[in-house]
């Protein structure tokens, strides 16, 4: 089934471009896909998942963040703030589409801004998936640049990651964002999938991510699994349990009690 190409604006005005994969029959429980840095609403994992995630009864928008992609924005203004504020308005349009049920998906980066988002505005959450998503951003700009004090960098001039030049604002930002501090503001249920061989974010963010959310919590470990996920035995293992969790969870509000934390390997 084809997409629907969508459009909605920022709380900076910029238009953000999406694309609506309606379930049919339609129903109330929608998916918003957020996606990692320097990817797009049509990156390879999500294309790949859509039509699952269709077929569990959720309509899914993926869009993309501004900076990227068709959206408004430049790439060197790259901001995770501007990010959150980005997803809280892809919320608003869903619900204002007429989803009573909003779960979040996010990879990598988009994970970060999903639990940033999740925290702060937590009555509007239902649940969340997290795939290889850092919380310990001090520790990822580490690993990807060898940086450890963002305060020393100049507000003006700008770095340059995997070839790309980004202003130094957002590494500054990076310095200042808490977003494992922010775990505890989560009580929807939370299900994280990470692999064990991931050289960008280090696996130790997973299990940080299921011991300090305040609700139910899951961990699938894909034991040879990197960074990217995007092998077919990866995607075998990240369709299994997102469907699994979307189809148990879809239609149910969050309870908001405390559960244990269980692992899968």
């Amino acid at each position: 089934m084809t997409a629907e190409r969508v459009e909605f604006r920022n709380g900076r005005n910029q238009r953000i471009a999406g694309r609506l994969h309606r379930a049919d029959p339609p129903a109330s429980a929608g998916a918003i896909f957020c996606h990692g840095l320097f990817s797009t609403k049509d990156g390879y994992k999500i294309t790949r998942l859509a039509d699952d995630i269709r077929a569990a009864g959720l309509t899914l928008l993926a869009f993309d963040f501004s900076f990227v992609g068709e959206s408004e924005g430049r790439i060197e203004d790259l901001s995770i703030e501007q990010e959150v504020d980005d997803l809280a308005c892809a919320v608003r349009f869903m619900r204002g589409q007429g989803f009573t049920r909003v779960h979040l998906i996010g990879s990598s980066m988009g994970g970060t801004v999903s639990v940033l988002y999740a925290a702060r505005h937590a009555d509007s959450v239902d649940s969340l998936v997290l795939i290889a998503t850092p919380v310990d951003l001090p520790g990822l700009l580490y690993r990807m640049t060898g940086m450890r004090d963002t305060d020393r960098l100049p507000e003006e001039g700008a770095t340059v990651v995997q070839g790309i030049a980004i202003n130094n604002r957002f590494f500054r930002e990076i310095g200042a964002l808490d977003p494992r501090g922010a775990l505890p503001g989560i009580s929807a249920p939370v299900l994280v999938i990470h692999g064990e061989c991931d050289d960008v974010v280090d696996p130790e963010n997973a299990r940080r991510i299921v011991s300090g959310v305040r609700g139910e919590a899951r961990l699938v470990n894909i034991p040879d699994g990197d960074h990217n996920l995007v092998r077919d035995e990866d995607l075998v293992v990240i369709r299994a349990n997102l469907i699994e969790w979307l189809r148990d969870r879809a239609f149910t509000p969050p309870s908001g009690a405390a559960a244990s934390p269980s692992v899968d390997q």
